[in-house]
């Protein structure tokens, strides 16, 4: 039996744009594919943020599978990197039902490139999707193996995408500088049937 072709995809620009990514990085673009460009600067006070970073799991093929549902997105419960005092790294949260951003609300990540990304918990500038919800964002952390996070119960039986999750990082003034690391696992899984 041949499994469903799934890839990670990251959403950018106003069509948005779909590109497949293995090792997404935040930066302050709305780019896939930032490189060292553009990353986070440690601000003089307060706070810096990354764009939003806006992923999405897109069936390509599906093969011997006829159902991909009950999406759900983890980490391993702990985020390694020194973002400073009330710095964190934070996904978009829903007052109600599924937690993933569908394709007719996408929102294009804002701000000043190089500098800060627009808090998307913003009541002007944020994500239009999550701004408003309480809370609209949660701690990465907060979701493991054993309390995912629920993105899409919508069943899909063709080849098309997921809703979407929106990451950000928020980085405070007496942050690490430099490449944060070890680089953080993200998992997304969902059932096929």
């Amino acid at each position: 039996m041949s499994v469903a072709t799934v890839n990670v995809s990251q959403l950018t620009g106003a069509g948005p744009s779909a590109t497949v990514v293995t090792t997404p990085r935040l930066s302050t673009s709305d780019s896939a594919a930032p490189g060292t460009g553009n990353p986070i600067p440690i601000p003089a006070a307060d706070f810096n943020f990354s764009y939003w970073m806006s992923l999405q799991l897109t069936i390509s093929a599906m093969n011997d599978a006829t159902l991909l549902n009950n999406h759900k997105f983890y980490s391993d419960g702990a985020i390694g990197w020194n973002l400073g005092t009330g710095g964190k790294l934070v996904i978009g949260l829903r007052d109600t039902g599924d937690n993933g951003c569908p394709a007719g609300s996408y929102d294009q990540a804002t701000g000043s490139e190089g500098t800060t990304g627009d808090d998307m918990e913003d009541d002007t500038d944020g994500h239009a999707y999550y701004k408003g919800q309480d809370p609209e964002t949660g701690l990465v952390s907060a979701y493991t193996s054993g309390a995912m996070l629920t993105v899409d119960t919508g069943d899909h039986s063709a080849a098309e995408a997921f809703k979407h999750v929106v990451i950000q990082a928020k980085v405070a003034d007496d942050a690490t500088r430099g490449l944060q690391s070890p680089a953080e696992t993200l998992t997304f899984q969902y059932d096929e049937v």
